[in-house]
């Protein structure tokens, strides 16, 4: 596939996974997507990555922006299998990046990668990195819904890249909410949004109301949200909100 501009100069990278019908133990009749993102910057950088089994096409869809041996950062939100699964293989290809992540995420990393001679840089809440004309902003999510959780702010286009949460496993040739609407329904949307977190998320709904309210705290205006599966929340952010 080739990547698509979500906002100026950055690209969704991800793949879809039309066949997967099993996912974290529970039925997923619509398939899924693995979604991360490519922000094209002085310093260029991934944000997560995807299911290790589809790691070869993350490359290819990356390519289709630009050569991969020039991504200086990695910034993986979520350690699991379905985001940071194809990171050994974008490290072969750019073994100098440098990887930011939170410390449960590096101590994480550890148990699936040899990770001796990688830059791994750890951040926390408020943490900012400057990567050109854009400023990345870390939100730490523990227990969204893994302890090593994190979210990254784009400040400058105020986009939220949420990684689990605000997901939908929906696999779908359209990557924006208004699209899906569009070709398919809102109720089959907001269903689909529902059984997601009433499978993955609805034991944190309280650290869920607690995180949102941490951001209207910090003044963070939130004008699209980019979780890492199914549609992105251009149009209706404040409804998934």
């Amino acid at each position: 596939m080739k990547g698509i501009e979500i906002k100026p100069n950055i690209y969704w990278v991800g793949v879809i996974d039309w066949a997967v019908r099993d996912f974290h133990g529970y039925v997923t009749p619509n398939g899924t997507t693995y979604n991360n993102y490519l922000i094209m910057d002085d310093e260029i950088t991934l944000i997560d990555t995807v299911h290790y089994a589809f790691s070869g096409f993350a490359l290819d869809t990356i390519r289709t922006i630009v050569d991969p041996t020039r991504i200086k950062n990695i910034v993986i939100n979520h350690i699991e299998n379905d985001h940071m699964g194809a990171l050994g293989r974008i490290m072969s290809v750019v073994p100098e990046a440098t990887i930011y992540t939170t410390e449960r995420g590096k101590q994480g990393m550890s148990r699936f990668f040899d990770i001796s001679n990688w830059d791994i840089r750890t951040v926390k809440t408020g943490d900012e990195l400057k990567i050109g004309k854009y400023t990345l902003m870390f939100l730490e999510t523990p227990m969204l819904h893994w302890p090593d959780s994190m979210m990254t702010y784009v400040k400058e286009v105020k986009l939220l890249i949420s990684q689990d949460a605000f997901g939908q496993h929906l696999a779908s040739a359209s990557r924006f909410d208004d699209l899906y609407i569009k070709f398919n329904s809102e109720a089959s949307l907001e269903d689909a949004v529902i059984d997601y977190y009433a499978n993955i998320l609805m034991p944190f709904g309280k650290l869920i109301k607690a995180k949102i309210a941490e951001i209207k705290r910090l003044g963070l205006e939130v004008d699209m949200i980019a979780p890492d599966h199914g549609v992105i929340w251009r149009t209706y952010p404040e409804k998934v909100l």
